[in-house]
């Protein structure tokens, strides 16, 4: 055997026995994925999933009780025969209740551990976590809830957030954050049910999932998804499908003799799917019609989505910080309450229909 085939030899067996290294290490380590805590005021419930690799993938289940994050760790570290890490969490969760209340210390805690990464998700549950997780660990580490989130992100069906646009919107000036909402529905499994808008570190509102896509082509990061709209000609009504495949979006604060306005530009293209059959769309007059009457729906719609925000106070698309570009000597207690809730808003809506899609 020549020497190059003996030192192949021997670089395979080190890698062979690396790898099984490798492999028992994870075996002996219980890697939390998801991290939910509940309000029990003092103190709080935390709940940990973890995928047991010994079990061919099950779900595990750990919960502590105590007023700190790092107590509770400590607590579900003493019921697991291996080590608990959270370098490979991927969801943060917060039950509704608790995110109501506030989540500032766990903001400046836990959301702080350099441990963990500033990708992963975060997320508030209509359900206690802790009921919640009882349900993950009946089923398969592939239908845990980050994957159903970040699935629905990727596909443009809800707006990107992590972790390090959670820090910026909280620590930044002018600005909210804003995370999904998930919740179980009547079948039992978990689906994103709403997006949710903080004031500080409370929850404030929850956008339906209407005024989700709505406040996704506002962000202007993800201008793709579908939304209904209703069509009307000679006394007949249906619905029609708005595919959204790309656009842009800007916004400029301009102060006018009335007041402040926020000027929305939104250049949107896509096309009309599985719309009415008495509604021909191969008519150059029924599709001028269909363009005039979804951009008026979609001129309403985020007009009362910016009014909702504005008057709920929250402010998640950062208009303060915008107009803190524009004025100086600005103060962000004064704008909040002088200016915010006054402001009005201009939308310029753009829209290319490309073509028009199958009837129904």
């Amino acid at each position: 055997m020549s020497s190059l085939a003996r030192w192949l030899g021997m670089l395979g067996i080190v890698v062979a026995l690396a790898g099984c290294g490798d492999e028992r290490m994870v075996d002996h380590i219980r890697m939390i994925t998801v991290l939910g805590f509940d309000d029990t005021r003092p103190g709080y419930i935390g709940t940990a999933i973890y995928s047991d690799f010994t079990q061919r993938g099950k779900v595990g289940m750990l919960e502590g009780r105590a007023e700190q994050t790092q107590l509770i760790l400590n607590e579900m570290n003493g019921q697991s025969a291996q080590p608990v890490k959270i370098e490979k969490l991927r969801l943060l969760l917060f039950s509704r209740e608790l995110a109501e209340h506030g989540l500032s210390y766990f903001i400046n805690t836990i959301c702080r551990n350099p441990l963990i990464s500033n990708y992963l998700t975060v997320a508030v549950s209509e359900e206690p976590v802790a009921s919640l997780a009882k349900i993950m660990t009946k089923q398969g580490s592939q239908e845990l809830p980050y994957h159903l989130i970040e699935q629905n992100m990727k596909s443009g069906n809800i707006p990107r957030s992590n972790l390090s646009t959670v820090l910026f919107d909280y620590h930044g000036v002018g600005r909210d954050v804003s995370v999904p909402v998930i919740r179980l529905n009547a079948a039992g499994r978990m689906q994103v049910s709403g997006y949710g808008i903080f004031k500080g570190d409370r929850l404030k509102l929850t956008l339906n999932p209407e005024e989700m896509f709505y406040y996704k082509l506002l962000q202007g990061y993800s201008m793709r998804g579908e939304i209904p709209f209703t069509l009307k000609k000679d006394g007949q009504e249906g619905t029609a499908l708005f595919s959204v495949s790309y656009g842009r979006e800007s916004k400029h604060a301009v102060r006018r003799a009335s007041g402040l306005h926020i000027q929305v530009n939104l250049a949107i293209s896509g096309m009309v799917k599985e719309y009415p059959r008495w509604m021909d769309l191969r008519k150059d007059s029924n599709d001028r019609e269909v363009d005039c009457q979804l951009e008026g729906q979609m001129r309403d719609r985020l007009t009362a989505l910016l009014t909702k925000l504005r008057d709920s106070g929250a402010d998640p698309l950062g208009v303060g910080d915008l107009v803190r570009a524009y004025t100086r000597d600005w103060d962000e207690k004064e704008f909040y309450e002088r200016d915010y809730p006054k402001t009005a808003f201009d939308i310029a809506l753009n829209l290319q229909l490309t073509k028009s899609g199958i009837g129904e």
